[in-house]
């Protein structure tokens, strides 16, 4: 089975050892993956939908959160989380964000739909966790 938006993986490992080096130039000392992750979380304060972009790669990245202790609640996609997911939490992060800035280019912001596999249906991204909330500062909990 192929699956489109995949990465392939050394080019994942040599960009996120990149950024890794750039960002401990400028901030030695800090935990790359924890930053990485509250850059992420911070996109999403700014619009808990922004998850979206993140298609396929959303339950891998979320995964990452909720290990962070980010408030993105406990819904998961265990099939897509496993597909998806890269060889470290940095590089998952590197995965994702390599995803949204791409397609934040080509995609409307609402967009959930996403061609996982060619000749398939589209897979419909839908995080309960994320869309019966006005905001990832809001518990999960009151929904």
């Amino acid at each position: 089975m192929t699956l489109n938006y995949l990465f392939n993986p050394e080019d994942v490992a040599k960009k996120t050892e990149e950024s890794r080096a750039t960002f401990q130039k400028k901030q030695p000392g800090v935990d790359f993956t924890e930053f990485a992750a509250g850059v992420i979380y911070e996109r999403l304060k700014g619009d808990i939908r922004h998850y979206r972009v993140y298609g396929p790669y959303w339950w891998a990245l979320k995964d990452v959160l909720q290990r962070q202790d980010f408030n993105v609640g406990d819904e998961m996609d265990g099939e897509l989380k496993a597909q998806y997911a890269q060889a470290s939490d940095a590089e998952t992060i590197q995965a994702a964000d390599m995803f949204f800035l791409q397609m934040s280019r080509k995609v409307m912001k609402g967009h959930n739909s996403w061609t996982i596999q060619n000749g398939k249906d589209d897979y419909v991204l839908y995080d309960a966790d994320m869309e019966e909330r006005r905001s990832v500062t809001d518990s999960v909990y009151d929904f």
